[in-house]
């Protein structure tokens, strides 16, 4: 299912790979340094910036390939113009939830970029750098919500209902 935005998934996608490569890079570099009796410092804080990076890059991307945990207990059970309606009211309150979380996370990073916040370990690191990548990971899940609601209104199927059909379709280990 192609959209106007996919390049911006692929580059979230990609955002978020790289931030688990650098954890893993880090940890790595730390575990050997420790044993020459080295440290990097902040070791930790980066690892952890760069684990909220990886989730909230990736959530998007994984959105838009249907491969988020959805429970349909009662979804799956509706079919027609009941299942639309329902559908439509789950990626309206999404879009809502996402759209208040985007603008308090945009407004927290904002807030620390305004009084020079820093991070309390080792090195002083102006938060408001991590916190963008949170703010930037849950406004193109926005962006995908909106997107498929508007798919949905007008008719078309959301895009993690096209692109989980054909996940299905691929043999897995699961079966």
């Amino acid at each position: 299912m192609r959209s106007i935005f996919d390049p911006l998934y692929r580059l979230t996608a990609l955002m978020a790979v790289l931030a688990l490569v650098s954890i893993a890079v880090i940890i790595l570099a730390d575990v050997t340094l420790r044993q020459f009796g080295g440290q990097i410092k902040s070791s930790d804080d980066f690892a952890g910036y760069a684990l909220v990076a990886t989730c909230m890059l990736g959530l998007a991307p994984t959105y838009r390939r249907g491969e988020h945990i959805r429970v349909g207990l009662l979804i799956e059970r509706l079919t027609g113009k009941a299942r639309r309606l329902v559908e439509g009211l789950c990626l309206g309150f999404g879009v809502l939830a996402l759209g208040w979380a985007s603008w308090w996370t945009g407004r927290f990073v904002y807030d620390s970029w305004r009084f020079n916040d820093v991070s309390q370990g080792l090195l002083a690191i102006p938060l408001w750098m991590p916190q963008f990548f949170m703010f930037f990971g849950i406004f193109v899940m926005l962006i995908a919500l909106s997107e498929d609601l508007l798919r949905l209104a007008t008719g078309r199927a959301p895009s993690y209902m096209a692109n989980a059909a054909a996940a299905t379709e691929l043999p897995t280990f699961e079966r």
